[in-house]
């Protein structure tokens, strides 16, 4: 029963983001494709980790078994350094582990980007395709929970970690975008209940990029920083979850982009399948996109 339903609700989500203009499905479906596989032999297996988190921000919870998640973003109109108006699909993996008591390791590696933009400097068309991500680089960072909810009321995770790209992206003018980079992010995040079934959270970090290539929104220089964001509420006692998240990156200066974004989360043994819609609510946001999200806890 539960691959025949998620069959259907897979063939479902393929047929409504076919209909969202300028998004490739190829690749989306390929994806899915691969995620039903794990899933089906996941479902059986049942994990007594049940946090369960919306796409941006994470639970201030260290988790207490091995947890993968897997994403991929379309957006319409994001802004680099030298393209503009990007329509671009990403593809990343993230994978945590437990250490020690209160501690947990996280490795995040983004593989796949594919998308067009209009150049900067002459307005012409380019494509944007590679084994890499954009703003997001491979990295890994420490997670230290220093309040739990149990004792403390709410729960409190520090967080720090240091990145760098690792796949350059082609354009077909002959350019390349992000053939060198690093980061280095620091952050604080925090979570609790308002009652039995509404949770809130909240992420609040800041990534340093240096020796960058084309990324820069803000234009010229190679070294920038940007506050990262996000806050949530999400209903979590029932198998489908609402959810709904403010998310902003900038500088409170030259570059603000903010969004907020409605979500539906399927939870089910130690699975959850979660899509989002963000909508831009600024001039630098993304237009719009589409993000979904798995979930796996061993």
């Amino acid at each position: 029963m539960h691959s025949q339903f998620l069959a259907l609700r897979f063939r479902l989500i393929g047929a409504g983001l076919g209909s969202v203009k300028g998004i490739d499905m190829k690749n989306i479906l390929t994806i899915l494709a691969l995620s039903q596989s794990v899933i089906f032999f996941s479902a059986s297996v049942f994990s007594s980790d049940t946090t369960v988190e919306p796409l941006y921000t994470k639970s201030a919870k260290v988790y207490n078994s091995f947890v993968v998640d897997a994403y991929i973003e379309y957006y319409r109109g994001r802004q680099f350094q030298e393209i503009e108006d990007v329509d671009a699909t990403e593809l990343r993996i993230d994978l945590t582990v437990p250490v020690l008591s209160r501690g947990q390791l996280r490795f995040s590696l983004p593989f796949y980007t594919d998308g067009d933009g209009v150049r900067i400097s002459d307005g012409g068309k380019t494509d944007l395709s590679g084994n890499g991500g954009t703003f997001n680089f491979a990295s890994l960072g420490y997670e230290h929970q220093f309040l739990d909810a149990a004792n403390d009321s709410i729960d409190l995770i520090a967080y720090a970690g240091l990145g760098f790209r690792t796949a350059k992206l082609k354009t077909d003018n002959g350019d390349y975008m992000n053939h060198r980079g690093k980061n280095a992010e620091v952050g604080v995040r925090l979570d609790g209940s308002i009652n039995p079934s509404l949770m809130l959270l909240g992420d609040l970090g800041y990534q340093y990029y240096w020796d960058t290539d084309d990324l820069n929104p803000s234009g010229g220089d190679d070294k920038f920083g940007h506050l990262v964001a996000s806050a949530a509420i999400i209903k979590h006692d029932d198998d489908l979850k609402p959810a709904l998240e403010l998310t902003y990156r900038g500088n409170f200066g030259d570059y603000n982009n903010l969004a907020i974004v409605p979500e539906l989360i399927y939870s089910f043994d130690a699975v959850d399948l979660k899509l989002g819609i963000p909508v831009g609510l600024t001039n630098d946001a993304d237009d719009y996109g589409v993000t979904l999200g798995f979930t796996y806890r061993m």
